[in-house]
């Protein structure tokens, strides 16, 4: 069952053994909560500030034409996103995903505060890939990190319903945006990076233990057993009982060495599935996820309403994208992440159809909140389902080589977003972008290809 890694050595995997054996209780919530509401300030905030500005800001004032937008939008989902995946998820297999977070929220918010001052096309530029390196670092981290923390029982649960969170902070950046844009636009960016920088990176430094999983496969015994002992004993207090006994024997684990990533390319299993993620990534990123922000307020704005409605339809959104968030956590183990993501793929097709045909306000606001539900949904469980694919020796660079890399799919297609939008009656070419490449054909791809991963061991699934 575990193979043969690069060095050979394969070992029980007596720390994760001891992490799956852990009850739910405040200690994992509490560590989940934390890691999406970093995820949510970090992406809501910086990685759609422009799509904040451009249709209030930079538009109205003939700073930026669509076609210079669609350029920075599109920096600011590739190639920033990118280099910080790439570079986030060495440090994560190399020092570790503590560490890695850490730098990715200070990133975040240390490049956002510039565009409240910078409104030209070229420093924008420079900024749109510096802003984003922390994306792409949290982009690499979260779902690694949590996936190794949590026992496969209560996994899928544990996951989506924190991922949640994300939603809620949507609603609070919405709020701030329909308070403060376009009047008082630079204090929305002032105070979303100070929430990074000043809140959110001291709590994540006194309260996010590292990984044990990643100690245990990288030889580092002695560290994972000290974080693991306070990790037990923070959990005993919690549950005021004694902790089950670890079930041995079910967690193969092969320890890492410098060549592991190199089995991404070298087994055969491992370099299937990694295609098959790279693809769906490739596809939804200019679609379901960047694509369809890119211009949601854009098209709004164009069939005539006013900020205060697309910011209200935004808040909206993120209202019932949490509903949806912990609907689907209910449902946990119970469904595979592949029949979820099919299931979404065509939603999110029918509602921006719906949108095209009939773009009345009304209409356009019941499919954006549908629609961002989709998106949501869609984005974490494929997060999810690329975390769990693969070995803790190479989870952190395997979601570097997946997602991140992705993240050239939307660098080339959002950029052809901005030509595409004036492509037909009423954006036609931009509709379709998003709804075939960009829903359906992930959608049909994970279904058709993707692994069972439903309560299984994370070593078993994934080696």
């Amino acid at each position: 069952m575990a193979g043969t890694a690069s060095n050979g050595a394969v070992i029980h995997g007596h720390i994760a053994a001891r992490i799956d054996r852990l009850p739910l209780t405040r200690v994992q919530w509490s560590l989940a909560i934390l890691v999406e509401v970093t995820w949510g300030f970090i992406i809501v905030d910086t990685d759609g500030i422009g799509a904040r500005l451009y249709p209030f800001i930079w538009r109205p004032n003939k700073l930026i034409s669509v076609t210079e937008y669609a350029v920075i939008q599109a920096l600011q989902v590739g190639l920033g996103v990118l280099v910080g995946a790439y570079l986030m998820s060495w440090i994560a297999g190399r020092y570790g995903r503590r560490p890695a977070i850490l730098m990715a929220t200070l990133l975040g918010g240390i490049f956002l505060w510039p565009f409240a001052h910078v409104t030209s096309f070229w420093p924008l530029v420079v900024l749109s890939v510096l802003s984003t390196l922390g994306v792409g670092g949290i982009v690499a981290t979260h779902a690694v990190y949590l996936s190794e923390m949590i026992a496969p029982n209560v996994r899928g649960k544990v996951l989506l319903a924190s991922q949640g969170s994300t939603a809620v902070v949507g609603v609070a950046i919405s709020l701030l945006a329909f308070a403060w844009i376009p009047i008082h636009w630079q204090w929305f960016v002032w105070v979303s990076a100070a929430v990074e920088v000043v809140i959110l990176f001291p709590l994540l430094y006194w309260l996010l233990p590292e990984s044990p999983r990643w100690l245990e496969a990288t030889g580092r015994h002695a560290e994972a057993e000290q974080v693991m002992t306070e990790l037990e004993a923070r959990v005993r207090r919690a549950t005021a009982a004694p902790l089950p006994e670890p079930d041995q024997g079910q967690h193969p684990l092969l320890m890492a060495d410098k060549a592991a990533w190199r089995e991404l390319f070298s087994s055969r299993q491992y370099r299937g599935r990694s295609l098959l993620i790279l693809a769906c990534w490739m596809c939804c990123y200019p679609g379901i996820i960047y694509g369809v922000g890119a211009f949601t307020a854009v098209y709004m704005v164009d069939h005539g309403v006013t900020p205060h409605f697309v910011f209200l339809t935004f808040t909206a959104g993120y209202v019932a994208q949490f509903a949806a968030f912990q609907f689907n956590s209910l449902l946990g183990e119970r469904v595979e992440r592949r029949d979820t993501l099919c299931v979404l793929g065509f939603l999110f097709a029918m509602v921006w159809t719906a949108a095209y045909l009939w773009p009345s306000p009304e209409v356009m606001a019941v499919c954006v909140i549908i629609a961002r539900i989709c998106t949501g949904l869609f984005l974490f469980n494929l997060y999810n389902y690329t975390a769990v694919s693969f070995p803790t020796r190479i989870r952190s660079v395997a979601f570097a080589w997946t997602d991140g890399l992705g993240h050239l799919g939307a660098w080339a297609g959002v950029t052809l977003t901005g030509p595409l939008y004036g492509m037909g009656p009423n954006h036609l070419g931009w509709v379709l972008f998003i709804v075939v490449p960009g829903a359906l054909l992930p959608a049909v791809l994970i279904r058709s290809f993707g692994i069972r991963q439903s309560g299984a061991v994370l070593e078993q699934v994934s080696t």
